[in-house]
């Protein structure tokens, strides 16, 4: 529910995501919207009434925890990217001022243009610690089915398929937009999703 909540509030912010900015519509979105997304995020929902659980009460906090503490991560991180781009720099990130590495690149119609990434707060952690907070509910989510079955597991498969092939399409991308700026900021982040190991 709270994710859910959370996209009606931010609806605003998702229309800048990598889905709709790059992905543009098409078969990718139309039918990942109308008919993979609606199966996908209701599993869960629809093994446990097929197959109901009980968790204990260790168990219950443990993925109510992994939940929220992914979603703490998920929000946080894209609030101060949202935050950063909107004042261009100038705010607060986790009471400093943010650091970044100042990049430009040349736009289709050849103009030069200029660009900040962030060093810093969740961003200074890893280029892309929001899909791990992504992660951290998706399996959540699965382990509130307990360990009966494999299927409602599928999810979590899915979704770190998907966010590591993102992960290699955006830097594949901001690789070819930024040249050896984004060589710098990956010299300054080195970790994609989990600060220290990957």
């Amino acid at each position: 529910a709270l994710y859910v909540l959370d996209f009606f509030w931010n609806e605003a912010w998702y229309l800048k995501t990598i889905d709709i900015c790059h992905d543009h519509f098409g078969w990718y979105l139309g039918w990942g919207d109308c008919v993979w997304l609606p199966y996908l995020y209701t599993l869960q929902g629809l093994y446990l009434v097929y197959h109901p659980v009980q968790l204990s009460s260790v168990h219950a906090l443990a993925v109510l925890s992994l939940g929220l503490v992914g979603y703490y991560i998920f929000r946080s991180t894209n609030h101060q990217k949202d935050l950063f781009r909107r004042t261009e720099g100038s705010c607060s990130i986790w009471g400093s001022k943010p650091t970044y590495i100042e990049c430009s690149y040349n736009s289709g119609d050849g103009g030069l243009h200029r660009s900040k990434l962030m060093t810093s707060g969740f961003w200074g952690m890893a280029r892309h610690l929001n899909y791990t907070g992504d992660l951290m509910g998706s399996l959540a989510y699965c382990a509130a089915c307990g360990f009966g079955h494999i299927l409602p597991y599928f999810y979590i498969v899915y979704m770190t398929i998907l966010l590591v092939h993102r992960c290699v399409r955006d830097e594949h991308r901001c690789s070819s937009k930024y040249g050896k700026d984004w060589k710098r900021y990956t010299d300054v982040v080195p970790r994609r999703l989990i600060p220290g190991v990957f």
